[in-house]
């Protein structure tokens, strides 16, 4: 199967570092497409790229698009979503640019494509004459669309409703998405009780099934449990030795929760002064999307309560929260896991969070704790096991925090263990083989419709 997505290979994220793991472990005939610069990529298995160079206004409009409009709406943060005409006219010929380049190469033993990331969501339409699309939705459907904003979601909706299979990371994103085509979306038909939505395709004179599936993206746990074990911190971070060390791991966006995390830091301090100088918290938090007046406002506000928040409780040389905006490698971030005593992760709402499943997999015999707020994609995974924060909450925050310092060792052990089972079920290779298993079996379907049969229905599920 093919691959497309707005990252490529040993992209920082979630998705790109798993799919890199895939794509690596694919046939020789496997091409991975995806934008780097003003170019899109295509890489194929043997190592051979191929270069097309793209519209340098198109690709600046079609970014803001994506990052003023799509990512704020999709993760129910409206009241920060604003576009231009142009800008989604630049999201269409974006995606339509990108469909005339795959067609034009398509090639005979290609049986698939497997999307990735919301920049490419119109694509399933544009290339249903052409290539059958499995698409991966890993972040967030929101649970309610404004009025003003309804317009432009159909058309991102339409688009995946062309696609074979739609594997979304939660239950809940699908079941939201269900919920916006049946308010919004009458010629469609939602049928819940097998997870497809059908349309009569009326370029093809044919009734059009995608089937919908719920596909939480997995990790390599071995791999990161390797990781934990070598040596490989660039540089010491500067936290006191010692003393316990609570880590989280974000990119300075405000759909991560980052600013509201310094308040209950900062509460913390306050509900239980007898920690000071006991405990160091540290932040790992690279800038996002600068250049962007959202982000970029996010970011001065995360800097103002960092400062603030040290120059009131710093004693001495003690500091209760270090941030470091420096990049982490893989084995770096497995480290820092292994020592954490604590892990903190506390969106307001996002789509994967696989930073909590990477720091259950490197815990060892003596585990730390996990704190996850249920705006996480990973939480409904790791909810058995996790103590549950809430970031807009920072007196609840707080008390969350001292529990998880004061728990017993049997308590984080067991905690620890159900999560690590949870990793084990839902592995990375499981994960990809839902997409594998969807495509043999469009295939198989194809061929016998072809041929005047079919395949029983259960088999398809």
């Amino acid at each position: 199967m093919q691959i497309l997505s707005y990252r490529g290979p040993s992209a920082p994220g979630g998705v790109a570092s798993a799919v890199t793991q895939i794509f690596e472990q694919e046939n020789s005939s496997s091409e991975w497409w995806f934008i780097e610069g003003e170019s899109l990529i295509c890489k194929s298995a043997q190592g051979e790229d191929t270069n097309y160079v793209l519209e340098t206004t198109l690709i600046e409009n079609h970014y803001r698009y994506c990052n003023n409009f799509l990512w704020p709406v999709l993760h129910d943060l409206p009241e920060f979503a604003h576009y231009t005409e142009e800008e989604r006219l630049s999201y269409k010929a974006f995606n339509s640019g990108i469909a005339f380049r795959l067609r034009s190469v398509e090639k005979d033993n290609r049986s698939g494509i497997f999307v990735n990331d919301y920049q490419f969501a119109l694509m399933p339409n544009l290339l249903k004459h052409s290539l059958d699309c499995f698409v991966f939705w890993h972040i967030p459907w929101p649970k309610s669309v404004r009025p003003e904003h309804v317009e432009a979601m159909t058309e991102v909706a339409t688009g995946l409703l062309h696609a074979k299979v739609v594997g979304f990371h939660t239950d809940e994103y699908r079941e939201n998405f269900f919920r916006f085509v049946h308010h919004h979306m009458p010629q469609f038909k939602v049928l819940n009780s097998d997870h497809t939505i059908n349309f009569f395709d009326k370029s093809t004179y044919r009734t059009h099934s995608t089937k919908f599936v719920s596909a939480p993206l997995g990790i390599d746990s071995d791999h990161w449990s390797c990781l934990a074990n070598l040596r490989s911190l660039r540089q010491e971070i500067p936290t006191p030795p010692g003393i316990p060390m609570i880590l989280s791991v974000d990119r300075t966006d405000y759909t991560k929760g980052v600013a509201e995390r310094f308040d209950a830091i900062d509460r913390f301090f306050e509900k239980f002064p007898e920690w000071q100088q006991k405990v160091s918290f540290l932040q790992l938090g690279t800038r996002s999307r600068q250049g962007l007046p959202e982000f970029d406002r996010y970011w001065q506000i995360c800097h103002e309560r960092f400062t603030a928040l040290n120059s009131t409780r710093a004693v001495g040389g003690w500091q209760p929260l270090v941030w470091t905006d420096v990049p982490r490698t893989g084995g770096e971030l497995a480290n820092l896991y292994s020592k954490a005593s604590v892990m903190l992760v506390s969106p307001i709402r996002d789509g994967l969070n696989l930073t909590a499943k990477e720091y259950v997999a490197c815990q060892k015999v003596r585990p730390g704790v996990l704190g996850l707020s249920r705006g996480a994609g990973a939480f409904h995974e790791l909810g058995r096991g996790c103590v549950e924060l809430d970031p807009l909450d920072p007196d609840a925050f707080a008390c969350s925090i001292a529990r998880c310092l004061t728990m017993s060792e049997s308590e984080k052990y067991t905690r620890t263990q159900i999560m690590k089972e949870s990793l084990v079920s839902n592995s990375l290779a499981r994960w990809w083989e839902t997409f594998e298993q969807h495509c043999r079996l469009t295939q198989a379907k194809g061929i016998l419709e072809r041929q005047g049969g079919s395949i029983p229905e259960r088999a398809c599920s």
